[in-house]
């Protein structure tokens, strides 16, 4: 459980501070057709009236949204997961992704990125999906503006206990290609991809807040260039192509 946490600015002055709103309740012991016990890391939550339920794997999640920064008002304070809150240090609340899970964040307006740690839970203001601390939103150079759009990519997770060992994966290159809702869309533009010789092209299908979205990549590379080379060759054909790792 983490303390109650309110922020007292008013809404136009978070727009300039960065700071969201942060009202916290304690996660129910138990809900109606659910499990009785919950992971740490998942463990559902209260906020406004509204209960969330946190993703039980962080696995392929991508995702791309404004985000926001938190600061003083809350440095020293406990965290979702039980950390004293560092302001100065490279966190970040969000609301569904296990604690502990660590993400690349990349400013999309100048291509700043950054490699950090969900340890708390936020924002809980519309239209918002990430609260950076002052540490990581400066290295993004987000500060000024207070909120800036970033893409989210999961990219492991810290152990659930120190006795744990976590053996790194080879490190891969994915040329995503789109997301559709539709998995039928999805099937043709894999069609298309493996009609032109991608034959290492495949669709990887996700959901996040029980929405489920069907990925298409043109393949998955075991160095950059290759994941360039290829990236380079679709961009006529489907210009909102990327590489992820």
């Amino acid at each position: 459980m983490f303390r109650v946490l309110t922020c007292i600015a008013l809404v136009g002055l978070m727009w300039m501070a960065g700071c969201s709103s942060r009202i916290y309740s304690t996660p129910p012991a138990s809900t109606p057709g659910a499990p009785a016990v919950y992971d740490a890391k998942t463990r559902p939550y209260t906020v406004l009236g509204r209960t969330y339920y946190p993703l039980k794997s962080a696995r392929g999640y991508d995702e791309v949204g404004n985000a926001s920064w938190y600061g003083s008002d809350f440095h020293g304070r406990k965290t979702a997961n039980g950390q004293t809150y560092d302001m100065y240090g490279l966190s970040a609340a969000h609301k569904t992704l296990p604690l502990g899970t660590r993400v690349q964040v990349t400013n999309l307006s100048n291509n700043r990125s950054i490699v950090l740690t969900i340890n708390d839970r936020g924002p809980f203001v519309r239209g918002r999906i990430l609260d950076l601390s002052y540490g990581a939103a400066r290295r993004l150079g987000t500060v000024d503006q207070g909120v800036a759009r970033v893409r989210i990519t999961a990219v492991g997770s810290h152990p659930a206990r120190p006795s744990q060992t976590v053996v790194s994966p080879v490190k891969r290159f994915h040329v995503r290609v789109g997301a559709f809702a539709v998995r039928s869309n999805a099937e043709r533009v894999h069609a298309r991809l493996r009609n032109a010789g991608y034959s290492g092209s495949n669709i990887v299908t996700v959901s996040r807040d029980g929405q489920v979205l069907h990925i298409v990549q043109a393949g998955s590379f075991n160095s950059r260039d290759k994941a360039e080379e290829v990236l380079s060759r679709l961009k006529d054909q489907f210009p909102t192509s990327y590489i992820i790792s």
